[in-house]
């Protein structure tokens, strides 16, 4: 057996697959599993990582034969927990044949499996198409799927079918503008608002909101993912829920103008705006001033052109309309945590600037 698979197999409880687990959600996920009681976790990632917290198998989840070969060694898994996606820039669109695919190709290897009692999907508020415009909010779990391809279609119709057959129960959850306390998360808006912060503060320049008057005024929402975490294992648990999707969201939807000023009073400067401007060009020119911030302030080495995904917050920053979701299903089947937004931010700051840890 594979020395890492033994290490993680327990003497008794679940044992879940995470896939997609050195990402932003499947790390969180996995270090809350790690953390709780009756949990061992496997996690599955292209590439082999010795300094995760938990053991990492090299799964290619684009070849079914990998899937198979690489799993064959992972006995008694109870729980699968997918939150895996083929690669792509922020706010650009997703292959939804590829991303079926993936998930095939992993379930493919568990068929016949005697243990696999659940699986869950991490998906997301794209389900009710609000990137292409305005819909009827606040978003809930029954509404009909948008008219735009999306791998999440596929992807549950498949664990819906595929569930039907094995007899194992699902869940999907869907979180938005994800954050986490990962120093090392280039898809993070609260890390990439703090560096965009940081080098307007030493420009002398006001944090300038970079979407329009309307993105402006619209209401937004985030999902802490350590909460996210908390709502996947209630899902992968509570037999109420077994067969649904759930949104996981904060739960305090807010404007931008709300925030913004917030934001810039943390970091003590003016702000400003709205002014529309892509942040895929911030960098541009300022490369030498974040080296010099690195110099002075003993940061880690980094380039701003990667420090942080940029294009993710045109797609961040892009509505116009409101993107809020309902979070009365959860709270009726018993899932009663709710966190407060601007805490998060803060929190995130400060994890940033201080390196504390705020689970």
């Amino acid at each position: 057996m594979n020395p890492l698979v033994a290490r993680a197999t327990p003497v008794a409880g679940n044992v879940a697959v995470i896939a997609g687990a050195t990402g932003q959600i499947g790390a969180s996920i996995g270090r809350h599993f790690m953390w709780a009681d009756s949990w061992s976790v496997v996690g599955l990632s292209r590439r082999q990582r010795q300094e995760a917290p938990f053991p990492i198998l090299a799964v290619d989840l684009l070849d079914a034969q990998d899937c198979r070969a690489k799993l064959s060694d992972v006995s008694g898994v109870t729980h699968l927990i997918y939150a895996a996606r083929h690669d792509h820039a922020g706010g650009a669109p997703e292959s939804a044949d590829i991303n079926a695919s993936m998930l095939a190709n992993l379930l493919a290897a568990f068929r016949g499996s005697d243990s696999l009692r659940h699986v869950h999907l991490v998906h997301g508020t794209k389900y009710y198409g609000h990137a292409h415009g305005s819909g009827t909010v606040p978003y809930r779990e029954d509404a009909p799927r948008h008219e735009h391809p999306l791998f999440y279609y596929p992807q549950q119709d498949l664990v819906v079918r595929l569930a039907k057959e094995q007899g194992w129960g699902w869940t999907i959850s869907r979180p938005h503008s994800f954050c986490d306390l990962n120093p090392d998360e280039p898809r993070s808006i609260t890390r990439l608002v703090a560096v965009y912060a940081s080098v307007l503060r030493e420009l002398g320049l006001p944090l300038i909101f970079p979407g329009s008057r309307r993105a402006f005024e619209a209401r937004t929402q985030f999902t802490w993912l350590p909460m996210l975490a908390r709502a996947v294992e209630w899902m992968a648990t509570e037999p109420a829920c077994a067969n649904q999707a759930f949104n996981v969201v904060n739960d305090d939807p807010q404007p931008w103008s709300v925030l913004w000023p917030m934001i810039a009073g943390y970091f003590d400067m003016p702000w400003g705006g709205p002014d529309p401007q892509s942040l895929t060009r911030f960098p541009d020119g300022r490369r030498d001033v974040w080296q010099s911030m690195i110099k002075a302030h003993g940061l880690r080495d980094s380039d701003l052109r990667t420090v942080v995904q940029w294009a993710y917050a045109d797609y961040v920053f892009a509505p116009e309309w409101d993107v809020v979701s309902s979070m009365d299903k959860a709270r009726e089947y018993g899932f009663t945590e709710k966190v407060e937004s601007s805490w998060m931010w803060r929190a995130s700051f400060d994890f940033y600037r201080a390196g504390k840890w705020i689970p």
